[in-house]
């Protein structure tokens, strides 16, 4: 009974407090249920989001972050799915000013490609980002419950973001860096 505590339930016990404990502090996989950020990232894929990372460094222009979505968010694009965090991409940091305009996104009056995205359909100009606020779109502009709709708070707070979009891992096809 002993060699069997010792061999077999103590590491099994050790290794699941492990998994706990990365998944609250380190790491955490998250489910996408949309096509807002198509192609980058599609619906049922599976990332993992870095939980660690905005606390040595700070968030940056392009990053796809994991975020608790504001009271704008879960009343314009509706809050069918209970706490679930939105994923988007960072367009906006404070001071930017972001203006959507014929197809393209510009940033400070520079235009802001992410490769692969899907153009957006609309114009729009918000005011300057705030301090400690992100402006966030999906790859898929259009498609994507965002900044671009939130009303009448368009911005997501610093304090909201849970981390970093790291990886898709699931399906096995769709394995793939994102940052």
């Amino acid at each position: 009974m002993r060699r069997l505590v010792k061999d077999v339930i103590l590491p099994v016990a050790v290794a699941v407090a492990l998994a706990f404990v990365i998944q609250a502090s380190v790491a955490k996989p998250y489910e996408i249920p949309t096509e807002s950020m198509k192609p980058t990232i599609t619906a049922h894929d599976r990332i993992i989001a870095n939980r660690v990372i905005y606390r040595v460094r700070d968030v940056e222009r392009g990053d796809i972050i994991v975020f608790e979505p504001t009271t704008s968010a879960t009343r314009t694009c509706g809050d069918t799915q209970g706490d679930i965090p939105f994923v988007k991409r960072v367009i906006g940091l404070s001071g930017d000013q972001v203006e959507v305009k014929g197809g393209a996104t510009f940033v400070n009056g520079e235009e802001f490609v992410i490769e692969n995205s899907i153009p957006p359909d609309y114009e729009k100009q918000w005011e300057r980002v705030p301090d400690d606020q992100l402006l966030v779109l999906g790859d898929n502009r259009s498609g994507s419950c965002d900044s671009h709709q939130w009303s009448p708070d368009p911005f997501v707070p610093r304090g909201n973001v849970i981390g970093q979009a790291e990886v898709t891992y699931w399906p096995p096809g769709n394995l793939k860096f994102l940052n």
